[in-house]
């Protein structure tokens, strides 16, 4: 499945990616942000939770 979406995120959203990467598989973050974290591509739900993915660990590096 193609997502076409803007693959910015707002400050607030990226501190959520970071926090997903952190605190899996609960971390508290808003729900529009997992949302829009899920369709683009950057966190997955598993049996175990939220892990953040390949894509999601790719942005994170690019933002250092």
């Amino acid at each position: 499945m193609t997502v076409h979406a803007p693959k910015l995120l707002t400050p607030e959203e990226f501190a959520s990616l970071i926090e997903v990467a952190i605190t899996s598989p609960t971390p508290k973050i808003p729900a529009p942000h997992l949302a829009k974290l899920i369709t683009l591509g950057y966190v997955t739900e598993t049996a175990k939770g939220l892990v953040v993915t390949g894509d999601g660990l790719i942005r994170i590096t690019e933002s250092e």
